[in-house]
């Protein structure tokens, strides 16, 4: 299948961004992708998730791929893993676009990403003009009363299972960065947190606190939610009378830099940067 020939006929958002580092792993929005035997590399992974995300649009999507040497490019991948490079950045959107969701798709064979053409680009970081404090639309009231009956009912793990659904509904049709979606992003971390899945909900929450520093979201919001993931790192680190068995020292040395990197972007208080780094070096495996 050709590239896509008209640019401006793709929606404007979602806006995906991957994140290839020099350890050739690639992240999409901040979540690690899973590379699998056939793909060629880091990049090859990160498009062929994105070529599923569009097939579940049925329709091209765009992100922004950025290099482990600090460039950045804004391109397009389509359902079936055809990457087109565009030559300047994504446009922002006057208002928030909704997309509609649809079931998944079969997952076509990925291309490599093409190597970078001229200048990088930056463009602006879009910022959502709903206020993050709005009640989700109307169409989605239903699945929240969902989350809520299942917390009732079901305790922490269910609720938790139908606030992934809501967030994947979210996801399709506003996109991983947008204030409906981010919040229940947040919200799902929360729910993991009760039920002691540090790792889980450790996860959850570095995710919801970088989306929304990136989206500039009020910040007492943001910290409430780095600190959260700190206190789950450290339960993974020692063991707790409250909760035996859960800790897990080899996960939290391999989660230690990425929890630095997100705290610092966020800017939570230079003691818990230092205590986290304490932790690390007397705390955990050598191997860290």
């Amino acid at each position: 299948m050709p590239e896509v020939t008209d640019p401006n006929s793709v929606p404007l958002t979602p806006v995906y961004t991957i994140v290839i580092s020099e350890d050739d792993e690639a992240r999409i929005d901040g979540q690690p992708v899973a590379r699998l035997p056939h793909h060629k590399d880091a990049r090859d992974a990160a498009i062929a998730e994105l070529a599923v995300r569009a097939a579940r649009r049925d329709r091209p999507v765009r992100a922004i791929a950025k290099e482990p040497d600090g460039s950045v490019w804004p391109i397009i991948v389509d359902f079936d893993a055809e990457v087109t490079p565009l030559d300047a950045p994504h446009p922002v959107p006057t208002t928030v676009e909704r997309q509609p969701a649809h079931m998944p798709a079969a997952t076509r064979e990925a291309a490599v990403l093409p190597p970078p053409v001229g200048e990088p680009l930056i463009p602006a970081p879009v910022v959502p003009t709903v206020d993050w404090m709005a009640a989700l639309p109307a169409d989605f009231e239903e699945m929240f009363a969902r989350v809520q009956t299942a917390g009732v009912e079901g305790g922490a793990v269910a609720a938790a299972v139908a606030a992934e659904d809501l967030e994947d509904a979210l996801d399709d049709a506003f996109g991983p960065m947008h204030p409906y979606t981010v919040n229940v992003l947040g919200l799902r971390a929360s729910l993991v947190l009760h039920t002691a899945d540090w790792r889980t909900s450790m996860e959850l929450h570095l995710r919801a606190a970088e989306r929304r520093h990136l989206m500039q979201a009020p910040r007492a919001e943001t910290l409430k939610l780095a600190h959260n993931a700190h206190f789950c790192w450290k339960h993974l680190v020692k063991p707790s009378v409250k909760y035996p068995g859960t800790h897990d020292p080899a996960a939290a040395a391999q989660w230690t830099g990425e929890v630095l990197r997100v705290l610092r972007t966020v800017g939570v208080e230079p003691i818990i940067i230092a205590t986290t780094e304490h932790w690390a070096a007397t705390m955990l495996p050598a191997a860290c």
